[in-house]
């Protein structure tokens, strides 16, 4: 026999209280009395009361639900950003429904959409780009909303991004002060991270070292697979190189495949990634690489979406965070210390 479905009414009518006591105990609990809170929430429990999160959303109660639209879920520098947004949203009884945009503009756009649709009270967006139109829609909806990994064109968004343009100054000093015959930078995905990475570094490396550009090598799988070509063109067993990597997934592929190859790290082949993603310092050969602080920048937009929620203010909060060198074994170590 198939049992009915428990319904907000007929939590109401056995607890002896109307339907908009039990809707305040899921959306405003404090302003119910602790006992009749404690018997509706008991009979919540005994029949596994679950709400209509669509339900709410319709009548215009609150969801508990944030939208978070990352570029990359295989990408562990977003996994961690998204942990450090549950460390957050978790205790304070927040939901998070996650989306990729798999670097493809107009599905980002597709899916804010789609979370306005579904009436999700919040979004925590990392846009392909500065200047998406996903953020003037999130703006016309009215959702307030926290721009990640990216500094927006327009001034009035809030943000929580990196200092790029530092991160790409602090791996050109550390290559300036080693020694090495030449620096291989490698890029991936052209967005505006990438760009102030390579526009950093550029300015402060030294014009005396050679450097030699591969472009578009986007995940750790096309970083194992780039070192037959590096040893080819770049003559990486004869020259003493520096690999600086703009991102830890591609850094970690190249380590591995050099591995593999028994070249030495770094005696023959050093290396600098971007990131610090925790498994940076558990690779074969632990990765010297430019901290962004992942996990922090998801606490903090998650901070900050809450307090523009819970103050019901639109105030603009603009977080750059600042990187860190961080020296491991991949590496080596400067002429002068």
């Amino acid at each position: 026999m198939k049992m009915k479905n428990i319904t907000i009414m007929d939590i109401a009518k056995e607890a002896g209280v109307s339907k908009a006591t039990v809707s305040r105990v899921l959306t405003d609990p404090q302003i119910v009395s602790k006992p009749t809170r404690d018997r509706i929430l008991q009979l919540m429990d005994k029949y596994s009361y679950i709400p209509n999160r669509l339900a709410r959303g319709l009548s215009g109660s609150p969801t508990n639900m944030i939208g978070i639209i990352i570029d990359e879920l295989a990408n562990f520098f977003f996994i961690e950003i998204a942990e450090g947004i549950d460390k957050i949203l978790s205790p304070n009884n927040y939901s998070m429904q996650i989306s990729s945009s798999r670097w493809i503009y107009k599905r980002e756009i597709d899916l804010v959409r789609s979370l306005i649709s579904n009436r999700v009270d919040d979004v925590l967006l990392a846009p392909v780009r500065p200047d998406s139109q996903s953020i003037e829609i999130l703006k016309r909806s009215g959702i307030p909303f926290i721009v990640m990994n990216c500094i927006p064109d327009d001034d009035s968004v809030s943000y929580v991004a990196c200092d790029n343009t530092k991160g790409g100054e602090l791996a050109a000093e550390y290559i300036n002060s080693c020694k090495q015959d030449q620096v291989i930078l490698i890029t991936g995905f052209d967005d505006q991270c990438m760009q102030d990475r390579v526009k950093g570094f550029n300015y402060k490396i030294s014009p005396s070292i050679p450097v030699e550009h591969f472009k578009g090598v986007n995940t750790l799988e096309e970083g194992y697979a780039l070192v037959p070509k590096l040893l080819s063109d770049c003559n990486l067993r004869g020259l003493q190189s520096t690999l600086f990597v703009t991102n830890d997934n591609v850094a970690i592929g190249i380590i591995n495949r050099l591995y593999e190859l028994e070249l030495k790290i770094p005696e023959q082949v050093s290396i600098i990634g971007y990131d610090n993603i925790k498994l940076a310092s558990l690779c074969r050969v632990p990765l010297t690489t430019i901290s962004q602080s992942c996990g922090s920048m998801g606490t903090i937009a998650a901070k900050e979406l809450l307090d523009m929620v819970n103050c019901n203010a639109r105030k603009t909060c603009s977080h750059l965070i600042i990187p860190e060198l961080l020296v491991r074994e991949s590496s080596r170590l400067p002429l002068y210390r």
